[in-house]
Order: structure tokens, then C-alpha cells, then sequence
């Protein structure tokens, strides 16, 4: 029912044209450049307490200019450095150019610095999907219970590191797009450079419940020596990327009516000195609409989103869903499932529907800061595949829960969301919509 719900709201909206900023909106956007950012403050079992800040610079340019209504901006950049107690690091700068020299090409480019010593990993495909168990356990229904079993000792060893590697992935992203039909259409080109450092916790000492023990076998180390996945080295992973999109949202950052559809190809190579040859593909829609404008500021949004990927794909990378806009890592987590682990769900092939009610509940100015306040319940659906061929709508796996976002100046959104799953919960603060 939540497919069938998804695709009536994207049929609605598909003919939807969205030339720019309501009269309302464009009246509240600032004039000029600001500087807005917040610390960054966060929790979950995955990343224990994790804090940094992100800083962002806005150029929107003076109202006289006809690109001010239009686009989002001229010009954002944003400088972030966030670490947390059990071992993640991610530092990230990003520059955003909708207009180039005021030419039709748009520019991005991205500097990540990532670190996770406890880097999550359940198996790929369907073996992702079986209960939560360890060698000799039984299967478990609730994460919790799981990890609780996981950090005993017996004989000298446990099992508290079985679903987790460290990994160490500095990454660079630059890319341009042409823009077409008023910036509707954008064709994309541009490359990754990467390099990946994993090390395995098998026959190492880690804490446990009561001390230290030696790790057992790894889920890693296990799939590595069956020869079940590509990668177990690391190593260079660079690769091309192409992509096509269509846009007629109103507003980027916080849509009220609109589309976006994107399609994108990775393709791993030797060219660019990587490790690894593949192929990802990923097709996209997204869409928004306001049923009752006249009434009140409330928006139903939808994602769908499927992914193939080939044979030679390293098992590091496989969580990427490599979004023209945004490269996001799944199935499970903030930006993809909600309520499941990071990359709870992780495959050659990737489904994922996702469902929210935005509703603009409050509207107010502080420190002559613009301050909207909206609620968003939600719902995300997804599943992965071992092949093209296993494609079913049996077993998928479902979270919902709700969140509350503040708009700061248009432009910044605030999000504190919380999802639950059958087999878990997430509490997630962070930045933008998921999508």
C-alpha cells in the first residue's frame, strides 16, 4: 500500500511546473551573503556521542539580479569537522556554484576525510536479510539483545566486533553540470578519487562485557575467505561518473511542489588508477505536492530509488546510492531507512521507497533570523537483491517514526528525526531534509 500510495503522489506531481519561488518565499529570502551554522550534536549506539560543527556561507546575490528567484543561491560553501566517542570521523568541505560565471554550468566539489573503526557490516544480498545471529547464537529479534550476546566472553574470546571493520577512506568528488530548458534538464560529468584502508578485527584483543577477550571470526573475515565479496584488501577505488537529471522543484532546499528525477552511472576503471572495475547504476524519482495551499503550508514528498550494481563492485563501496546532488550511503541509517542500522541492508541490487507529511506548523523571526518550525512524519521501505532476477516485493523491510525540522533562512534546514524498525531504533540530528 505505501508503493502504490508513493507513485499516485509522484503521477500527481509530474506535470507540476515550478518556474520558482512563491511570491511568500521569495519576499523572506535574504539579500546578499550570510553565514549561518550550528554544532553538531549527536548519538546512537553506531557512533556513541559524536559533536563537531558545520559552517555554511551563503551568496544569494541582490534582487535586482533575475537569477535571485530562481535558484537557491549564487554561490554555498560549507566547512565540517565532526568526530565521536567510538571512533568516526567525518570531515567534509563542499562548494555548490548553481550558475557558474553565469553561464548554464553548474559546479560541485567535495573533500571527505572518513574514518570508522566500527564501520558496519551484515552481509551482502540476501544474506543481510536472515535474523540477527552469530556463529552458535540464536537468531535475535531486537538489536539490543543482539550486542548484549555479542560482547560475552567464552573460552576466551567473544564475538563484539563481528559486524564491524575499521575503515579509513579519504574521498574527492568534482563534477559539472550543463544545464538545459531553463535549468530544468542538467546532464552531469565527473569523477571520484578514493582510496580505501580496512583492517579486521579478527584474533585482535577489544573490550567486551568484563574486560578483553581476543575476537572471534569476523562476518568480514568469514565472506572474505569463502571469496564471497570484492575488496577485502582496500585499496584505490576511482571511478567516472555521469548523470541526467530533471527538475522542476520550486525551492531546492525545502520543495513545496515539484519533481526531480535522476539517473547516474559510476563506472570503476583503470583509467583513473583504480583497484577495481565495475559498474553502478542508479535511477531516481523524487516528488512533491501541496494539496491544500490555500489552507495550509503542508507537503507530501516522496522518494524512489533503485540500484544495480556488477560482480566487480568492492564491498566498501556497494552501501553508495551516488545521487546526481548528493551521494548518499544505505540501505539503513538517517538519509535512507530510518530506525535500522548504517548499511543495515546492503547489495548488488537496492530498492528504496521512502514517504514523508511535511506540515509548516509555525512561522517566526528571532534575532532577525526567518524561523520556520515543520512536522514530518514518515515512512521508508527497502530491501536489497542478490540479482535482477530476485527482484520480489516479499520480505521488505519497513521503519516509520516522525521528525521536527526548523527552516533557517529558507535555505538551512535543522532536522531532528526518529525512526523505529522491528528489529531497532534511531534517534538522528543533523542537517537538509533526507530528501
Amino acid at each position: 500500500m505505501g508503493i502504490r500510495a508513493l507513485l499516485v503522489v509522484l503521477a500527481l506531481v509530474a506535470s507540476a511546473r515550478a518556474d520558482g519561488l512563491s511570491p511568500a518565499d521569495l519576499a523572506r529570502k535574504n539579500d546578499g551573503g550570510y553565514v549561518t551554522g550550528l554544532p553538531l550534536v549527536a548519538y546512537s549506539t553506531d557512533m556513541g556521542f559524536g559533536g563537531g560543527i558545520r559552517l555554511y556561507y551563503y551568496w544569494n546575490g541582490h534582487r535586482d539580479d533575475p537569477r535571485f528567484a530562481t535558484t537557491p543561491y549564487l554561490f554555498r560553501m560549507f566547512a565540517q569537522a565532526f568526530t565521536s566517542t567510538r571512533g568516526i570521523q567525518f570531515h567534509w568541505l563542499d562548494f555548490d556554484v548553481p550558475r557558474l560565471a553565469d553561464s548554464p554550468y553548474r559546479f560541485r566539489a567535495q573533500l571527505i576525510y572518513q574514518r570508522n573503526i566500527n564501520n558496519n557490516y551484515f552481509g551482502i544480498g540476501d544474506r543481510s536479510l536472515q535474523p540477527l545471529h552469530f556463529p552458535g547464537s540464536q537468531d535475535f529479534g531486537s538489536y539490543a539483545d543482539y550486542i548484549a550476546a555479542q560482547q560475552q566472553i567464552a573460552g576466551g574470546e567473544t564475538f563484539s566486533k563481528y559486524d564491524q571493520y575499521d575503515l579509513l577512506r579519504p574521498i574527492a568528488i568534482a563534477s559539472v553540470e550543463r544545464l538545459f530548458l531553463d535549468g530544468r534538464v542538467r546532464v552531469l560529468g565527473g569523477f571520484g578519487i578514493s582510496y580505501a584502508k580496512i583492517h579486521d578485527y579478527s584474533g585482535h584483543t577489544v573490550d567486551a562485557t568484563g574486560g578483553s577477550a581476543v575476537e572471534a571470526e569476523t562476518r568480514l573475515a568469514t565472506d572474505c575467505a569463502a571469496n564471497a565479496i570484492v575488496g577485502c584488501g582496500g585499496g584505490r577505488d576511482d571511478f567516472l561518473r555521469l548523470g541526467i537529471s530533471y527538475d522542476t522543484r520550486d525551492f531546492e532546499p525545502d520543495p513545496n511542489r515539484g519533481v526531480f528525477l535522476d539517473a547516474a552511472l559510476d563506472a570503476g576503471t583503470v583509467v583513473l588508477g583504480s583497484q577495481y572495475d565495475y559498474v553502478r547504476l542508479l535511477a531516481a524519482a523524487r516528488g512533491y505536492y501541496s494539496p491544500i495551499p490555500e489552507r495550509a503550508d503542508l507537503v507530501l514528498a516522496g522518494r524512489a530509488t533503485f540500484e544495480w550494481q556488477s560482480s566487480g563492485t568492492p564491498f566498501f563501496s556497494m552501501d553508495t546510492l551516488p545521487f546526481t546532488e548528493d551521494p548518499r550511503a544505505g540501505l539503513g541509517g538517517h538519509r535512507t531507512m530510518r530506525g535500522f542500522r548504517q548499511d543495515r541492508f546492503v547489495g548488488p541490487v537496492m530498492a528504496l521507497v521512502n514517504g514523508e507529511v511535511r506540515w509548516t506548523f509555525g512561522r517566526g523571526t528571532l534575532w532577525h533570523q526567518k524561523l520556520a518550525f515543520i512536522a514530518v512524519p514518515f515512512v521508508d521501505l527497502g530491501r536489497p537483491f542478490d540479482r535482477l532476477g530476485d527482484l520480489t516485493i516479499r520480505d521488505w523491510r519497513l521503519s516509520y517514526g516522525g521528525a521536527l525540522r526548523i527552516s533557517w533562512n529558507l535555505a538551512t534546514i535543522i532536522t531532528v528525526d526518529y525512526g523505529l524498525s522491528s528489529e531497532d531504533s534511531g534517534l538522528y540530528i543533523n542537517f537538509n531534509h533526507i530528501f
